[in-house]
């Protein structure tokens, strides 16, 4: 039995379901697909970019930040690079019609990923997909069908600026965004959303009661109004993008430019705000029950490590 109608724009929370069972794992299913560095090594010789060029990018230290794994149903993240494959684009989104497609020709600062003559060609672009972006996208499509999940997260962070910006203090980007290719209110067009207005605000609220100092600037689909990860799998569940400003912690007095680290305890912060943020969207949605106790959960992981993730 299903535990909520989740194609509905639902106005109220939702009861649980009396038979589901789900344990201590939040039922969410956690995308983090921007997260890795890695250059294939057949590869390695064409690509033109170093690891300072890799970093910035990504979306550093996300799979540090986001790392659900123990906690949620089902997490899946990834370790190649987004200059290599993209895997929030459509598979048919390629240079030179995009330079910043699947696969792309140029990062987003505009530095060319590949030495003259050695862009991927057709054949290469093929395999490219079939190593990675295809078997990514079917490891979401195998946990839509879950009855006891809630929604999707797909969770990116966002650069403090737009790319190029000459107006950067005229034009900050908000503290996180959260999309469902919906407006300002998460309101539009049936069909076209990604998650219910309601499930999008009840988010936002659990992001801004941890986050209380950035909760006017916590906000919906601006900048972002969601990818392709998002909208490719809504059919069968709600999927809500969620965006990090990396001032939250490439800044100082966390981040060390010269060696791309960040201080471990912010990033611990972080991640314990978030899992906080996760655990009481699920249960004022209504969606779960533990088969141990809700308090019990979140004090557990007050003191939980996270694993670091660089790869």
């Amino acid at each position: 039995m299903n535990i909520l109608d989740r194609k509905k724009c639902l106005k109220l929370p939702i009861s649980p379901t009396p038979d589901v069972k789900i344990g201590a794992k939040l039922p969410l299913l956690v995308s983090v697909p921007h997260g890795g560095y890695t250059i294939p090594l057949d590869l390695q010789p064409n690509v033109s970019l170093s690891y300072s060029d890799i970093f910035p990018d990504s979306d550093p230290y996300t799979r540090s930040i986001y790392s659900f794994k123990n906690e949620v149903m089902y997490y899946h993240d990834a370790v190649i690079a987004r200059a290599i494959v993209d895997l929030n684009r459509r598979e048919d989104d390629l240079p030179p019609h995009n330079r910043d497609g699947v696969i792309k020709s140029h990062t987003i600062f505009g530095k060319k990923i590949y030495r003259d003559g050695t862009q991927p060609d057709r054949q290469k672009i093929k395999e490219l997909l079939e190593r990675y972006y295809h078997p990514f996208h079917n490891r979401l499509q195998e946990n839509l069908d879950d009855p006891n999940l809630l929604c999707g997260l797909d969770c990116h962070s966002m650069l403090e600026y737009p790319p190029g910006d000459d107006f950067k203090d005229d034009n900050p980007r908000p503290f996180i965004c959260l999309s469902n290719n919906g407006d300002e209110f998460g309101e539009g067009e049936e069909g076209e959303l990604t998650c219910s207005p309601y499930l999008l605000n009840l988010l936002a609220d659990c992001l801004r009661h941890e986050f209380p100092d950035e909760a006017k600037n916590i906000v919906l689909n601006t900048p972002f109004k969601g990818g392709q990860i998002s909208v490719a799998h809504s059919k069968e569940l709600p999927w809500i993008q969620v965006e990090l400003n990396r001032r939250a912690y490439l800044k100082n007095p966390w981040f060390d430019p010269a060696t791309l680290t960040v201080d471990i305890k912010r990033l611990r912060e972080l991640r314990q705000k978030f899992l906080l943020s996760f655990a009481a969207f699920c249960y004022e949605a209504g969606s779960m029950q533990f088969s141990i106790d809700y308090a019990n959960l979140l004090s557990h992981n007050k003191t939980s490590s996270i694993p670091l993730s660089y790869s």
